[in-house]
């Protein structure tokens, strides 16, 4: 008897994840990408020695598909600090959590950034969604965007302007914290959690580690579906594909422009990386930046965090920014703009790298934290993967991969 032929298209994790859940039930199911490795948006490029991730991204290891998935030990992991910098007026002013680092109790209190109200909002919602159930926090019909949460919580209009739009609108690329409010509260549980972190050796290490755990899936890179006839998937390359079951673990409109919600909008950002011989914030945060006129919404120095993206005695900088710039001198003015943020005119920065990211990360309207596999199958020997069925995320796109995969096994099945 002929084993089953499952195509997936895109190896992104979504669907790296849902061939390593078909392997682990016995089948070898092929793999189209349409570029020159794996990752998706999940990718870092070498360039000089420094490691540049295609976007400002991080694992929050508190996600538990990643839990699920991910070797947090191989991949070497380096952890922020709870908490960020907020720029204002040329000062930078650490906001940490001191309920994970009790030494900073003291500067947390007296710390010009939020009132004593808000700090004790924080306190309480840290402690209440710690406690909550994930899954419930996503359950609501109606989920009201983050900013109108934000506010019906209680917390002052400074210190959302000045903490939760620069730190979540860096998180969900975009500023106004029209996202729904589901989103901030898992980020904000997955933080609470667990930490912040990077692989020593880039995001992309994280693609990597799934498609190496692969020993039954056939890899087609640089193979690029371009359509469906039948029971076949059409290439670039100028092949027919066969399949019993096919998971489209990318963006389907272009495959299914038919698809009711295919074409998913997406929200758009470019990240800049500078090299600079010295560091001017305190380690291992974030900064944030108060000034919503301001083109940079938040900026790192990663290698605080991970002195591993940089040659030794380099450090590199990260910086995002609220749109895609369109002046040809971006990387001057941004530089030009972190200086003054710092209040240090003299910092050395050095232009090193840009990526302007068009398709960053989905806009969703209503988020929804799972699904049973059937949700996934579109057709009778078709099913979706990725984070835009669900929110978007590391991960909910491993648990999307992983749901497909268990379609197509539960249908195979029923077939057999």
């Amino acid at each position: 008897m002929q084993a089953p032929r499952v195509v997936i298209i895109g190896a992104g994790v979504a669907g790296l994840v849902a061939a390593r859940h078909l392997e682990a039930h016995g089948i070898q199911p092929t793999i189209l990408e349409a570029t020159d490795r794996v990752g998706g948006r999940i990718k870092t490029d070498q360039v000089g020695g420094f490691a540049l991730d295609h976007g400002f991204q991080v694992l929050l290891t508190a996600y538990q598909e990643a839990r699920r998935y991910l070797n947090y030990e191989a991949l070497q992991l380096a952890r922020f600090r709870p908490g960020a910098v907020v720029c204002r007026n040329g000062q930078t002013f650490p906001v940490v959590d001191p309920l994970r680092e009790p030494s900073q109790l003291f500067a947390a209190a007296l710390s010009p950034v939020g009132s004593i109200r808000d700090k004790l909002l924080v306190w309480k919602m840290t402690r209440e969604l710690k406690r909550a159930d994930t899954a419930t926090l996503f359950a609501a019909n109606q989920q009201p965007t983050t900013l109108q949460f934000l506010r019906d919580y209680g917390f002052g209009e400074p210190f959302i302007n000045a903490f939760f739009r620069p730190f979540f609108g860096g998180i969900f690329l975009e500023n106004e914290l029209r996202t729904p409010a589901p989103m901030l509260q898992f980020v904000f549980k997955m933080f609470a959690e667990g930490h912040a972190a990077l692989p020593g050796q880039g995001m992309g290490a994280i693609p990597e580690q799934l498609a190496a755990a692969l020993h039954q899936t056939t890899l087609r890179l640089r193979t690029r579906a371009v359509g469906i006839e039948g029971k076949e998937v059409r290439t670039d390359v100028g092949d027919a594909v066969p399949f019993d079951a096919l998971v489209i673990a990318t963006d389907p409109g272009q495959l299914l422009p038919r698809l009711a919600g295919a074409g998913t909008p997406y929200e758009s950002t470019t990240t800049l990386y500078y090299r600079s011989p010295q560091s001017v914030l305190p380690p291992r945060l974030i900064a944030l930046v108060e000034d919503r006129d301001n083109l940079v919404n938040n900026f790192c120095e990663v290698t605080t965090v991970a002195p591993s993206y940089a040659p030794e005695k380099e450090q590199l900088v990260s910086v995002t920014l609220r749109a895609i710039p369109t002046e040809a001198n971006a990387e001057e003015v941004v530089a030009r703009n972190l200086r003054q943020l710092v209040g240090q005119p003299n910092w050395a920065l050095e232009p090193l790298g840009r990526y302007d990211i068009p398709r960053a990360l989905p806009q969703l309207d209503h988020l929804t934290y799972d699904y049973e596999p059937t949700a996934t199958r579109i057709t009778e020997d078709t099913f979706l993967a990725g984070d835009q069925l669900l929110f978007g995320s590391l991960d909910a796109a491993m648990r999307s991969g992983r749901r497909a995969a268990e379609g197509v096994m539960a249908t195979l099945r029923a077939g057999a």
